[in-house]
């Protein structure tokens, strides 16, 4: 003869699928600002990885002291660091003398800003290192389709870079800091 304890109750089968549509309709409302917290999460990380490429080629530039050119390509969604006067290209990618860096889909880069330049042609966004690394004063600007800006902005002499999480206007005080 079977025998029941007292005291050790389990849950219901009601009570369980009460709990499985809870969880299913809090991840229903999650998952659009997870969506956009992971695109963010996304540009912040192709930034990052920006921050990083622009330094290595003013390492680079200064290394090899020959100047260097960092060029966003859109068609392939890519920056490319390579020498300004571009070798062989087939010798230059082999030599390890090609960084590049892909950017997400999800990213938009926008205009480059540069002080003598001005505003660069979509066509010919490029940011241009002397021998010694040294550039001018520029801003890129990255966002996403749904109105998120970030700017970065690319201080000459100090190796500093700055990011603000907004479209920043270019005047002389931007680069004081």
């Amino acid at each position: 003869m079977a025998s029941f304890r007292t005291g050790h109750a389990g849950f219901t089968l009601l009570e369980l699928i009460v709990v499985m549509a809870l969880i299913g309709l809090t991840a229903g409302f999650a998952m659009p600002q997870l969506g956009g917290f992971l695109a963010a999460d996304q540009m912040k990380s192709d930034v990052r990885k920006l921050i990083g490429l622009i330094h290595q080629t003013a390492n680079l530039a200064r290394r090899e002291q020959e100047p260097y050119l960092l060029t966003y390509r859109p068609d392939e969604h890519r920056f490319v660091a390579e020498p300004e006067e571009k070798r062989d290209q087939e010798s230059t990618e082999q030599s390890g003398k090609l960084l590049s860096l892909p950017v997400a889909e999800s990213v938009v880069v926008g205009e480059f800003w540069s002080w003598y330049g001005g505003v660069q042609d979509r066509d010919e966004r490029r940011i241009r290192f002397s021998r010694e690394g040294y550039i001018e004063p520029t801003i890129l600007y990255l966002g996403r389709e749904d109105g998120r800006e970030m700017s970065l902005i690319l201080s000459p002499f100090l190796g500093t870079i700055r990011v603000e999480e907004n479209h920043v206007v270019p005047d002389a005080t931007i680069f004081a800091h």
